[in-house]
């Protein structure tokens, strides 16, 4: 399930995104959920000579953990990016603990 996030303080629709209490740290759980998205493009080409001429071999170990952690980090976004609109008023107490019983819920 990859996390879906606009670059941009601007959503598409001219909507400004929500959220930024946490502004010094520039939306971190976009980057956490792109990294995300990296890790599991990089696990796909391993084997794979890129432009650079390295081929990445880990070892099926390796790869399984590393699969393993792509929901977990997915699951960390959505739950910093509650913790911002709750901070940033967007969520209520109640509102908060609903979306975070809805992400456990996805990804459990």
């Amino acid at each position: 399930m990859p996390f879906l996030m606009y670059n941009s303080p601007i959503q598409k629709g001219g909507r400004p995104i929500s959220g930024g209490h946490f502004n010094d740290n520039g939306y971190v759980y976009y980057k956490v959920a792109q990294f995300a998205d990296e890790l599991e493009h990089e696990i796909s080409n391993n084997h794979v000579k890129n432009e650079w001429g390295y081929t990445p071999n880990h070892t099926r170990e390796v790869i399984e953990y590393l699969k393993e952690q792509i929901p977990k980090m997915r699951k960390m976004a959505e739950i910093m990016r509650a913790c911002d609109y709750l901070y940033s008023g967007d969520y209520g107490d109640d509102s908060f603990m609903e979306r975070v019983n809805q992400i456990n819920e996805d990804y459990d």
